[in-house]
């Protein structure tokens, strides 16, 4: 797959929103639903898309080890190939592997400050400078106001666009803005919220905050993840 190709893959265009109009440096957005509906899957191809467009993509996993990880990255991307009927489709993926670092953190040692200094590192060292952040596995329940105000001024002074997948509960009520309860309290730090819902037999992505929200959702693919 080029990378035209991969461009054209917008996974938000069945949404009617440009992946350029979501990612702004200094902004936070978050992918919300319960467990097993694809957040992670949603967040990689985003992040495909963004690679494919020059964009440098820092995976923090906050629960999964790096192989694990790089095979989400792998499969999704074998995915999307397949729908397009690319041929030599590995060379295309390691063409834009480059502008991807993934980085491990245990959960209960995750910090802004212990976030900052390896981005620092990496960026100092001339290493790597991400133009966008996505936190997977990020503890809602246990994070405060400051703590999500610390990550927005972080992504800030970087630069980068701060993506999180936010784990919700079938049992759990919304909040009284409709809103899970997980973000109580910090979704006015967020310019994009999507949520993953299924209904009936079918699983759809909406905008519930930023651009297009509110209006009719796209259909995952239940067997790909793949935004139809």
């Amino acid at each position: 797959m080029t990378k035209k190709e991969l461009i054209f893959r917008n996974p938000f265009g069945a949404l009617g929103i440009d992946c350029d109009d979501m990612i702004n440096g200094g902004e936070l957005g978050a992918v919300m639903a319960r467990a097993g509906l694809g957040k992670t899957s949603l967040v990689v191809q985003m992040a495909l898309h963004a690679m494919a467009r020059g964009k440098n993509v820092l995976h923090v996993s906050l629960d999964e080890p790096v192989k694990k990880v790089n095979v989400w990255y792998s499969e999704m991307f074998t995915n999307l190939a397949d729908l397009n009927k690319v041929e030599e489709p590995q060379s295309a993926y390691d063409e834009i592997l480059p502008n991807r670092m993934i980085l491990t953190m245990n959960v209960d040692g995750f910090s802004v400050d212990r976030l900052e200094e390896r981005v620092n590192d990496f960026m100092e060292q001339g290493i790597f400078k991400p133009d966008m952040m996505i936190i997977d596995g990020y503890p809602f329940e246990e994070m405060n106001r400051e703590q999500m105000a610390e990550v927005k001024a972080l992504a800030a002074r970087i630069g980068a666009f701060a993506l999180f997948t936010v784990k919700t509960h079938r049992h759990e009520s919304p909040s009284e803005n409709g809103l899970p309860v997980q973000l109580g309290g910090v979704d006015d730090l967020f310019s994009t919220l999507l949520q993953i819902v299924p209904e009936n037999n079918t699983i759809f992505v909406k905008s519930v905050k930023g651009v297009k929200a509110g209006e009719e959702g796209a259909v995952i693919d239940p067997e790909t993840m793949i935004i139809r």
